[in-house]
């Protein structure tokens, strides 16, 4: 029986993730079609910063809010996928570790959703309280190193037989020229395609979504091998601290709606020196620690390996998971899309999540 042919568009984490959850199933044959691959390059290489993927921290700490069920139980399959991955597959990328999440104040004056779904969680007293954060809490979650994480993807969706295109998409109904069965049999099934281009369907033939908004993000990526888990202060003063289990650790962040800013922001590095240094002291020697805080700030900013900007695709509305019908202008056959996109900041930690929704809808198809 031949395969149904599957076209994803966008090779981020969602296009990359969702590719090889239907490769691995067996019925259906995948081809990715991006403008942007990702490659193993080393700590400082700059990649395109017209995608976001490549930039993210990432970690897992949940985004959703404690009303918003539905993300919950995308980033809760993806929290369970994820730890299985750490403890299958170490080349991967994704490493276990402890995080800690310190708040400035609760939403709704509630406890976070996921206190009661995580693993090894603690709930900090106030004497382990920074100074302005008024509740903290620990508890086992995963680091992403995201080259090694994409690369990974990439591999292992080749490795099954999956195709990779690199090409820039004008129009939706393009997808359709990359159809793998077609090639073999002019006469086969009609492909689905499934719409993965994130920040791209703003300009894309057939989508042009207008809700789509960048979220620059600028991260600082140090050397700082003391480091070992992730902080998150969630306020006024945000920031972070992400190691990526190989020596290297990104701190963050920014996000600055609108801006397609692709230069540093000199203040912004500045901003994230002071916060995360004032958030972990391991980021510098123990023989540092007793250095005022310009000091502190200046040996830091000697450890910087590389300054990262990228552009977070938010849609206003959230994210868009539905099918939609289309009729090629070419050939006049109707074909099936599935949109996933406009993630927003929590792609990486929600991927697995919609990857097996995508899946089950195209299973309806």
């Amino acid at each position: 029986m031949s395969k149904q042919s599957v076209v994803v568009i966008g090779a981020g984490v969602i296009g990359l993730t969702v590719a090889n959850q239907l490769q691995e199933d067996g019925k259906y044959a995948v081809t990715i079609v991006a403008e942007h691959v990702p490659d193993s390059l080393p700590a400082g290489t700059r990649e395109s910063s017209g995608w976001a993927s490549p930039w993210a921290g990432a970690h897992w700490r949940a985004w959703s809010a404690n009303w918003d069920h539905w993300l919950q139980d995308m980033e809760l399959q993806t929290y369970h996928s994820m730890n299985e991955i750490a403890d299958r597959v170490p080349e991967s990328g994704i490493k276990k570790a402890q995080g800690l999440d310190y708040f400035e104040a609760l939403p709704d004056g509630e406890t976070p959703w996921y206190v009661s779904k995580v693993n090894d969680v603690r709930e900090l007293p106030t004497s382990e309280l920074p100074m302005g954060i008024i509740y903290g809490l620990e508890y086992s979650t995963v680091l992403i190193n995201v080259p090694q994480y994409l690369a990974y993807l990439k591999n292992k969706f080749t490795g099954m037989g999956g195709i990779i295109e690199q090409r820039a998409l004008d129009h939706i109904e393009e997808a359709l020229l990359f159809d793998a069965t077609s090639r073999n049999e002019p006469n086969g099934k009609t492909p689905i395609v499934v719409n993965c281009a994130a920040l791209g369907n703003r300009m894309l033939g057939g989508v042009c979504d207008a809700s789509m908004r960048p979220v620059r993000g600028q991260t600082l990526i140090v050397n700082a091998p003391d480091a070992k888990h992730t902080l998150t202060r969630i306020g006024s003063q945000f920031g972070y601290v992400i190691p990526r289990g190989d020596g290297t650790v990104v701190l963050g962040g920014s996000a600055e709606a609108g801006s397609w800013d692709e230069e540093e922001d000199m203040k912004t590095t500045q901003q994230i020196l002071q916060r995360t240094q004032a958030l972990e002291p391991s980021l510098l020697p123990s023989s540092m620690l007793e250095l005022d805080e310009s000091e502190r700030v200046r040996a830091l900013r000697a450890n910087i390996v590389s300054v990262g900007v990228g552009f977070r695709p938010m849609r206003e509305g959230g994210v868009r998971l539905e099918t939609q019908e289309y009729v090629d202008s070419v050939s006049s056959k109707p074909f099936t899309v599935v949109h996933c996109y406009g993630h927003a900041g929590y792609g990486y930690q929600s991927s697995l999540g919609y990857a097996r929704k995508v899946h089950q809808m195209i299973e309806s198809v």
